[in-house]
C-alpha cells in the first residue's frame, strides 16, 4: 500500500485546497511517463517549465497535477485536478517527508565519494522484501520521487544520496531520517564544489546529524572517525575496512576476472562469514563490508545476504564486461569517474592476462586539483604495469604525458578509434573509463560492425 493514499491526503497533507479524491499509483515529473492515477509534478527548470505540461498529464489520466503558481497558467487551465503553488519543488520534497514519516519500516541511508549504488544494489539484492532507491535517484528530485514510490509492505527502504555542493546531504537525509547512515568513502569527488576533501568530508558528514536517535552510522576505519563520534554521542558507530582495527574486516581475498570470495571477520562474530561473488574489483571488498555491517545491526537474515550476492554482477557501465572486435574484451567502467575509482579501476584490468590497454577521458569536477590529479593518473597507472595509454580530453593530456612512451593522446574519438583500428590486437584487455559527460561508452559503438 502506498504511504499517500490518495488526492485528498495528498492535498490536505500538504495544506492545499482539492476538491477531488482520486486514488494514486505513482508520482512524475515527465508527463510523458504519465499514466492513470499518476500525480504530475510540473517542476520549473532553467530550460523547462513543467507548467505547459500540466493538462497533458491529465488528459493521460493523471489524478492530480501540481504546477507552479503564475498569472497564465490560471488563465488558461481551468482543470480541478490542477492545483498551483508557489513552488512545485518544494511540495515535492514536502510531500515525500510526509511519506517517509508515516514509513515503519527500517531505513538505510548511503552517502559516500564511490561505491554508493553498488552499495545500494548490494543491501537490494542481500535483504529480502526490500525497497531501493531507483538507477542514479539520488539528488533532490530523484530521491522524493524515490520515497513516494516506496511501499508499505517493504520492511527495509535504501536510499542513495549525492552531493555536489554543501547541503546536498542535509537536505536529502532530512527526508529519509535513516536509522542506519552508511558513509562508503571520502576521496576526490565533486572538488569545483567543495573545494577541498575537507569539503567532501563536510558534506557526507551531515549525513550523521539526520540519523535517528540511537540509530547507528555505518563509516569507513579511518582517521576521521574521531570527528565523527564527536558528532553524535547518541549513535552506535561501526567501521568497516581491511585491518583487525574495523568492526568488520576481510580475511582470504580472492580477486579474479570472474569475481570474489572472502572471510569477513568481527569481534561482533561468533564465526567468520563466508563470501562468494561475482561482483569483480577489489575495492567491492569494502562495499560488502559496509552492507554486511546493515545486515548484522538489523538483526536480518546473513544466509539471505550470502545467497543474494553469490549472483550479484556489475551492471552495465560499471565494470562490466564485453567481448568487442578481434576477440578483445573491454571493462566498460564508462559511467563515472574519479581519481579513486580510476585507480580501482586500474587495479581490476591488472588482473586480467594479454596486453592491457586503458582508454581514459577526462575526469571532471576536480576545481585546482585536476591538473595534479591527471598527472598522478598517469603515474599509476604506469606503475602498475599497462602496456599503452589512450587519453581523449583536454585534461587527458596530462595523464598521457606523465605515463609516457605507450601514451596516446586524441582530440577527438574518431581519431581514438582509428588509432585502435589500426593498433588493436587479439585478445586485448582493455579498460574504457571517464566522467559521465565524457559519454566514453560511444567509442564502442564507433567502430562499425563491418569494420
Amino acid at each position: 500500500m502506498k504511504l499517500i493514499k490518495n488526492t485528498y491526503d495528498l492535498a490536505t497533507s500538504l495544506k492545499l485546497e482539492c476538491k477531488e479524491n482520486l486514488p494514486i499509483s505513482n508520482f512524475h515529473i515527465d508527463s510523458r511517463d504519465v499514466k492513470k492515477h499518476s500525480v504530475f509534478f510540473g517542476l520549473h527548470g532553467i530550460n523547462q517549465d513543467g507548467s505547459f505540461y500540466a493538462e497533458d498529464a491529465i488528459k493521460k489520466g493523471a489524478s492530480l497535477a501540481i504546477i507552479k503558481k503564475s498569472k497564465a497558467a490560471i488563465q488558461t487551465i481551468k482543470s480541478k485536478k490542477v492545483i498551483f503553488v508557489r513552488s512545485p519543488e518544494k511540495s515535492l520534497i514536502e510531500a515525500s517527508k510526509i511519506a517517509m514519516k508515516r514509513y515503519k519500516g527500517n531505513v538505510i541511508g548511503i552517502t559516500g565519494s564511490n561505491g554508493k549504488t553498488t552499495t545500494k544494489n548490494i543491501l537490494k539484492c542481500g535483504i529480502p522484501k526490500s525497497f531501493a532507491s531507483y538507477k542514479n535517484f539520488n539528488n533532490e528530485i530523484g530521491l522524493p520521487l524515490c520515497a513516494l514510490s516506496l511501499d508499505s509492505k517493504n520492511t527495509n527502504a535504501i536510499f542513495e544520496m549525492g552531493a555536489a555542493k554543501l547541503g546536498d546531504i542535509d537536505l536529502l537525509s532530512n527526508i529519509i531520517k535513516p536509522n542506519i547512515g552508511i558513509i562508503t568513502h571520502i576521496g576526490y569527488s565533486h572538488l569545483e564544489g567543495l573545494n577541498s576533501i575537507k569539503g567532501v568530508l563536510k558534506v557526507k558528514s551531515e549525513l550523521i546529524h539526520n540519523i535517528r536517535s540511537n540509530g547507528a552510522a555505518i563509516v569507513p576505519d579511518s582517521n576521521h572517525l574521531p570527528y565523527w563520534k564527536k558528532m553524535r554521542s547518541d549513535l552506535s558507530f561501526y567501521t568497516f575496512g581491511h585491518n583487525p582495527s574495523a568492526s568488520f574486516y576481510p580475511t582470504q581475498i580472492k580477486m579474479t576476472k570472474f569475481g570474489l570470495s572472502f572471510f569477513i571477520e568481527s569481534k561482533h562474530l561468533t564465526k567468520r562469514i563466508p563470501i562468494k561473488t561475482k561482483l569483480i574489483g577489489a575495492h567491492n571488498v569494502l562495499n560488502i563490508l559496509a552492507s554486511f555491517a546493515v545486515i548484522f545491526i538489523s538483526k536480518l537474515d546473513i544466509p539471505s545476504f550470502q545467497n543474494g550476492l553469490k549472483e550479484l554482477k556489475n551492471p552495465s557501465q560499471r565494470l562490466c564486461l564485453r567481448r568487442w572486435k578481434r576477440e578483445s574484451q573491454v571493462i566498460d567502467d564508462s559511467y563515472n569517474a574519479n581519481p579513486d575509482s580510476m585507480k580501482a579501476a586500474i587495479d581490476v584490468l591488472t588482473k586480467f592476462n594479454n596486453r592491457k590497454i586503458a582508454i581514459f577521458g577526462d575526469m571532471l569536477e576536480l576545481g585546482r586539483y585536476r591538473k595534479k590529479l591527471h598527472l598522478e593518473l598517469g603515474d599509476y597507472a604506469k606503475i602498475q604495469g599497462i602496456d599503452m595509454l589512450l587519453g581523449y580530453g583536454d585534461l587527458m593530456r596530462y595523464t598521457v604525458n606523465a605515463f609516457g612512451t605507450e601514451g596516446f593522446f586524441f582530440k577527438n574519438k574518431i581519431e581514438l578509434i582509428s588509432f585502435l583500428k589500426k593498433n588493436l590486437v587479439k585478445g586485448d584487455s582493455i579498460l574504457l573509463k571517464g566522467s559521465r559527460s565524457m559519454r566514453m561508452e560511444e567509442i564502442l559503438n564507433l567502430w562499425g560492425k563491418n569494420d
